[in-house]
């Protein structure tokens, strides 16, 4: 259901908004109107198109609606994270922006009080995507939850000292040991020792394909052009990292393509269309 919320006139003029798509900015502004009382409402793209964009009949309105959420997640509007195995979004600074009168009872928790109960439980604690931006001169550990890119994923799962009893954990799922065996190899084939693939990496693969609407086949070209391009192969060390930088790369690599295309006739100039870009980048 719907909420009245309000919207200050800085909104118009502030620099990070400015930087956000117009698609995104109606869809931040949606999020308003979805979310409960207390920030969060369920980051599942399918509802959150049906509530912002209700009338649009646009081919692609599901798809440009995970865009925006990637885009405001890399603006840290947002915070998408995971409780109790629902994935969820949180408004960053919600409550300097929206006064709730008379708030109703919370259906879900938001970033804080699961850090908080993670605090409680002596887990490692979920990372806080609105900490300071990651250093990308920093490699993540391979067993430990990730500073930097992770910070994209608060709330993304509650990992032990130890991957799970395997009695006690679910199959594993074959799309997401693909992603992440490729992943593995190809850091392997850079000089680097295999990293282990872990609880942390196996949920951030799943985030990617089921919150982002990433396919198999998309993650694994975006690994590819990563770790062939000399500034990036550095820095896609982990899922996390690649859930993180997927929309940055997808914009780098439909640049670089359109550079690379042949001249057309002086006359007749042509961009390449966007079908075009996507069939040949592969993700």
């Amino acid at each position: 259901m719907a909420r009245i919320r309000s919207i200050k006139p800085e909104f118009f003029t502030s620099l990070t908004i400015a930087e956000q798509p117009l698609s995104a900015r109606l869809t931040f502004i949606g999020l308003w109107t979805y979310v409960d009382d207390n920030g969060v409402g369920q980051a599942d793209p399918r509802l959150i198109r049906a509530a912002i964009w209700p009338l649009e009949e646009a081919p692609d309105i599901l798809q440009r609606t995970r865009k925006d959420l990637r885009s405001l997640q890399e603006g840290r509007l947002i915070t998408l994270y995971e409780a109790s195995g629902r994935p969820l979004v949180y408004v960053n600074s919600w409550t300097e922006h929206q006064k709730v009168s008379h708030p109703r009872k919370p259906r879900f928790p938001t970033p804080d009080e699961v850090r908080q109960l993670a605090d409680q439980q002596g887990s490692h604690t979920p990372e806080d995507r609105r900490s300071p931006p990651e250093n990308l001169q920093s490699p993540p550990e391979d067993d430990a939850p990730e500073q930097g890119a992770g910070s994209r994923e608060q709330g993304k799962g509650i990992e032990g000292n130890s991957e799970a009893d395997a009695s006690a954990t679910p199959p594993p799922r074959l799309d997401v040991e693909r992603v992440c065996e490729h992943l593995a190899v190809v850091i392997e084939k850079g000089g680097t020792k295999k990293p282990r693939i872990t609880k942390t990496w196996r949920n951030d693969v799943r985030l990617l394909l089921d919150v982002d609407g990433v396919t198999p086949e998309q993650a694994i070209a975006a690994i590819d052009w990563a770790h062939a391009d000399d500034f990036w192969n550095a820095h896609i060390l982990s899922p996390g990292k690649l859930r993180a930088k997927y929309e940055t790369l997808r914009r780098q690599a439909t640049s670089a393509q359109r550079k690379q295309r042949p001249a057309g006739p002086a006359t007749a100039p042509r961009d390449m269309t966007e079908q075009e870009i996507t069939d040949a980048l592969k993700f």
